[in-house]
């Protein structure tokens, strides 16, 4: 290498014209191998910056660039020599997790060494102001020095970390967002985490997430995760209260679009509603992604960065991938809670209907069925109204309610129906009655509405109840908490619960009815002769208990067949309930009065302190059935005979008592009728 040089240092030499070949001199051998060095050294230099990765610059000791790498002129987009370094190179250092300053070369210049910094280079390379390209780099900056080990420049190296710091980012964000679904049983409950996952991944302030409501079409935040250290109060209560339509905003325009879209500036942005709030409390950057699966959009979530951001196409690509397997998670999680929620709810119409094969408490089946639909159909309130007086009145029989929901049940009686006309027009329909929003009630329903206004009910689901084709009442869900809450499978709940109920209601007054008819009689609607026993036992026990005296009264009308026989059996079924009712007012609340023959009636007098206050009755009796009984134009005459026992000087059984009642009685009949005997002949001398 060094023969060729020499000859074309001679070549050069001779060629050139000289004034005084006496002063030239022949340079010696170790001044020509010294020059030949640091040629090669330079050539090796150059090829260096040519052939390395890294982006090398060198500057003077003013701060200017005298050479640079190939890869140094890829990264500022030109030729950099001669250049001020930060001019060409704006470089940012970061000092902190999120904190960056301005890199100068003259820190450099003045001894100090750098290695291993993170700084960040942006370019903006056309006019919209997206139109940037950010470089990430680790950074090594030391001074260069002479052998007098003074500084004659420095020398930076720049090593590209942009695709490595990208691929990070991708690992670590998707590695969190499965890791978050795979741990959340809803959506609703991994929601928090996923917003807190993606700032914190991305290092960003602030997300926002928003639900597309499906009749509206517009969306509203259900979600909303701030760093600690972010205090955005307004912005946060604005973004929690706003509804977006398609188009409006950044959550609009996501949503129309089913497209990622990213805004620099939030601040500056035309189709931002929140900017003065956003600039109030420093929120620039901001970029929102689709939440769907196929072309069903879900929602949107957004995020927003206190610094302005450029334009970062891979991220809103990462965010489109994320947002669809964010949005496959739901879809799957749906499928999971449909088919949890139709077990459970044929799970609910086979324990209300068992409720009902056997019940010994009514109200109490009717109840735990309430709160079986209620629970299932996320009701505040689940309620009975029964119709009585003819349908004249209503009352909320039966009522369950969520644990944060105030109950109205003792606000709810003694309701009378024609104060609700809208409503029981639908009812005697046979209407559904679903009230989505209450505050959108029809105005022929604005009494209705204000009556659930002034109880909190944002929605309402109605059904009648009927037993036997009769409208007995309804049953209905109150929701306290959201507008529209319910759909075909909560109707149809409903809908299966009140057949049940009318059912019920129905067998319950056949069996009450069945139960009526077997101790009462059924011309008078007294007591029979079954229910008398039975009564008379008690009576008799209690009377043991508390030392105290018990009257039994058989009263046997004189001469009644004669009034069958003479007007018909028509009239003197008339009669007997005549009777029946006047003899009803001779006697206290606690008495028995039943009819146990065809004229014979008996009475029991519980609770006497003395056997004279049955005088009393028996006088008012006959007293009572002297006076004269007009039915359909007839004037009827007719008086009674009546024999009495008393407990315990009488008798001590019912049995016994009953017998020596009727012994007494036939006595009254051989004294003349019209009159009342004792079976104890003594108490026949007490003077009325």
């Amino acid at each position: 290498m060094t023969k060729p040089i020499m000859k074309k240092q001679e070549k050069t030499k001779s060629d050139r014209p000289v004034e005084n070949e006496g002063c030239i001199t022949v340079a010696n051998g170790s001044e020509q191998k010294h020059y030949e060095d640091i040629l090669a050294d330079v050539c090796l230099l150059h090829s260096i910056l040519d052939q390395t990765m890294e982006g090398v610059v060198v500057c003077d000791v003013s701060g200017k660039i005298v050479r640079a790498s190939k890869t140094a002129h890829l990264l500022c987009g030109g030729d950099p020599v001669s250049k001020v370094f930060e001019e060409a190179f704006p470089l940012q250092i970061k000092t902190g997790k999120k904190e960056h300053t301005n890199f100068r070369i003259e820190d450099v210049l003045n001894c100090k060494i750098i290695q291993g910094a993170e700084v960040s280079l942006a370019y903006s390379f056309g006019d919209r102001s997206n139109d940037t390209k950010v470089f990430h780099m680790l950074m090594n900056a030391s001074p260069l020095l002479n052998a007098e080990k003074s500084v004659v420049g420095g020398i930076v190296i720049l090593s590209d970390v942009t695709e490595q710091k990208r691929v990070k980012r991708r690992k670590d964000i998707l590695y969190t967002i499965t890791h978050i679904l795979a741990e959340s049983t809803t959506f609703k409950e991994g929601a928090p985490e996923i917003l807190r996952g993606l700032c914190e991944c991305l290092e960003w302030d602030v997300g926002v997430l928003w639900t597309a409501e499906r009749k509206t079409g517009t969306l509203h935040c259900s979600d909303l995760w701030h760093k600690p250290s972010v205090e955005i109060p307004e912005f946060e209560a604005l973004t929690r209260q706003i509804t977006f339509s398609p188009q409006v905003g950044l959550p609009g325009s996501v949503y129309a679009d089913k497209a990622p879209l990213w805004i620099t500036n939030a601040v500056s942005d035309a189709n931002f509603p929140r900017a003065a709030v956003a600039a109030k409390e420093k929120l620039h950057g901001a970029f929102g992604f689709p939440i769907l699966t196929g072309n069903t959009i879900f929602g949107v979530i957004e995020l927003f960065s206190r610094e302005i951001q450029p334009a970062d196409d891979d991220l809103l690509t990462l965010m489109a991938s994320i947002g669809e397997q964010i949005g496959q998670f739901i879809k799957r999680k749906q499928s999971e809670e449909a088919l949890i929620h139709r077990i459970d709810f044929e799970k609910t119409v086979a324990s209300i209907s068992s409720r009902f094969v056997v019940f010994s408490d009514f109200n109490s089946a009717v109840f735990k069925s309430l709160a079986d639909a209620g629970r299932l159909c996320d009701a505040g309130r689940a309620y009975l109204f029964q119709f009585r007086d003819n349908g004249a009145f209503m009352d909320n029989s039966n009522e369950w309610h969520a644990d944060a929901v105030t109950p109205e049940i003792q606000h709810l009686q003694n309701l009378p129906t024609a104060m609700f006309p809208w409503l029981m027009k639908n009812l005697q329909a046979g209407n559904v009655i679903h009230i989505p929003d209450v505050s959108q009630m029809p105005a022929e329903a604005a009494f209705e509405k204000q009556e659930f206004e002034k109880r909190d009910i944002k929605a309402t689901l109605i059904l009648p109840v009927h037993a036997e084709k009769e409208l007995i009442g309804f049953v209905g869900f109150d929701s306290v908490v959201a507008i529209d809450p319910w759909h075909e499978e909560d109707i149809a709940l409903l809908h299966i619960t009140a057949e049940i109920i009318g059912n019920a209601a129905a067998r319950k007054h056949s069996e009450a009815l069945i139960t009526y008819m077997a101790y009462h009689d059924t011309l008078t609607g007294l007591p029979n002769r079954n229910l008398f026993h039975d009564r008379l036992k008690v009576a008799l026990v209690h009377a043991q208990r508390h030392k105290r005296m018990v009257a039994v009264m058989i009263i046997d009308l004189d001469q009644f067949k004669t009034v069958n026989d003479v007007l018909g059996h028509h009239i003197g079924d008339l009669l007997l309930k005549e009777i029946a009712a006047r003899l009803t007012h001779c006697v206290r609340k606690g008495d028995t009065i039943a009819r146990t023959g065809g004229d014979e009636f008996t009475i029991i007098l519980p609770d006497l302190i003395h056997a004279l206050n049955t005088i009393i009755v028996a006088s008012k009796i006959i007293d009572a059935l002297n006076q004269t009984f007009r039915l359909e134009g007839h004037e009827i005459h007719t008086t009674s005979s009546i024999g009495i026992s008393l407990y315990p000087l009488d008798a001590e059984s019912p049995e016994d008592l009953v017998k020596k009642a009727d012994i007494a009685m036939y006595l009254s009949k051989a004294r003349g009728k019209n009159t009342y005997r004792f079976y104890r002949s003594e108490m026949n001398n007490v003077k009325k």
